[in-house]
């Protein structure tokens, strides 16, 4: 299963439109697939003070659990990660054991949308999916080297994603995300 996870607060938002789409895509392709934002949390992750077993989190870890891969999207604040989608990342750290962190053994696409620049130029979405990606690796996760970074100005004005490229790199994206794994060598 694919788990689509994303941090807006904004209803209508961009990142959860491609998540929406993205998830999509994955049942097109035969994959089940769930979308968690942190609409889906009852609070904050507050360490020493939110547990394992609070509602919201866990269903969060059970959400994980099912997941064999995950597509992470951020809106782009202020040139970073939000602050929701980092913080719904920190609370995965209360799964931790066994030296495995709550996303090890599952492939990882992560990806930004933020204000759009001119002439294909991305100022800050680089910089989100870098953070999007060290907070991945430090929860176990496998990341792509490739990222999604997207500007606003590739969605129409209903939301939707319109340019071609960006929808062919998250079809892409996605495609990868849910094709059978290999365990041969050489395979």
């Amino acid at each position: 299963m694919m788990l689509c996870l994303g941090g807006s607060l904004r209803e209508g938002s961009l990142s959860t439109a491609v998540l929406e789409h993205a998830a999509a895509l994955a049942r097109e392709r035969g994959a089940r697939a769930a979308l968690y934002t942190v609409h889906d949390m009852p609070g904050l992750y507050r360490p020493g003070v939110t547990r394992p077993d609070d509602p919201g989190v866990a269903e969060l870890r059970d959400a994980v659990a099912a997941a064999t891969c995950l597509l992470v999207v951020t809106p782009v604040y202020g040139g970073m990660v939000s602050g929701a989608v980092k913080n719904l990342l920190d609370t995965l750290h209360l799964f931790k054991g066994d030296g495995q962190g709550a996303l090890s053994g599952r492939r990882v696409v992560v990806g930004a949308v933020g204000g759009g620049a001119l002439q294909g130029r991305y100022e800050y979405q680089p910089g989100a999916t870098m953070a999007l990606e060290i907070a991945c690796q430090n929860l176990g996760g496998w990341v792509s080297p490739r990222h999604l970074e997207l500007s606003e100005l590739m969605f129409d004005a209903d939301g939707r994603l319109v340019d071609e490229l960006a929808r062919d790199a998250l079809r892409t994206a996605v495609a990868g995300l849910v094709a059978p794994r290999t365990t041969e060598v050489g395979a």
